[in-house]
């Protein structure tokens, strides 16, 4: 075969480069690496936020624990401050209870912080209450009669209310 300049010679062509560059590739490679930052950046902030999450959590469920405890003790806490530490799931929680007078006489307002023992001055959780003052305990009398007031005898026996009463 002759080549086109006809002095029979053959002419190679160059053939048509097949793959990638080294360049291309190189900006591939930056282009994934990139977005698999960002993906671990999210994954990372991700796992802060859950962990954070889970403290406060469990700071509020101490708080909640204070003054539900507060509230079946059935005892009238006095106007002040008190702190203590429990430990509650993997923890140890300082908790501080501010009881403050209200304007109602019968009521106290129950404020209940909490942080990590290991950072008193960052409260992870506050929770407020209002516990009102127990009741007086019933007593009995010498007839068997529940009596709130002590001091006043019943009469008789309590009405039925049925209206069959003569």
């Amino acid at each position: 075969m002759t080549g086109a300049s006809g002095s029979g010679t053959m002419v190679d062509r160059p053939q048509p480069q097949r793959g990638f560059t080294l360049i291309e590739v190189l900006v591939a490679l930056a282009i994934v690496s990139l977005g698999l930052i960002a993906i671990f950046a999210q994954l990372n902030q991700s796992l802060l936020t859950t962990s954070l999450l889970r403290d406060r959590t469990l700071a509020h469920w101490v708080a909640a624990d204070r003054l539900t405890e507060l509230r079946l003790s059935g005892d009238w806490p006095a106007v002040g401050q008190r702190s203590d530490e429990i430990e509650f799931g993997p923890y140890r929680w300082r908790y501080t209870l501010r009881i403050s007078e209200t304007p109602g006489a019968d009521l106290r307002r129950i404020d209940v912080s909490v942080a990590l023992s290991s950072e008193p001055a960052r409260p992870m959780a506050t929770l407020v209450g209002f516990l009102s003052e127990p009741p007086p305990s019933p007593v009995v009398s010498a007839e068997g009669w529940f009596l709130l007031d002590p001091n006043r005898p019943m009469d008789g026996p309590p009405a039925t209310g049925n209206g069959d009463e003569d």
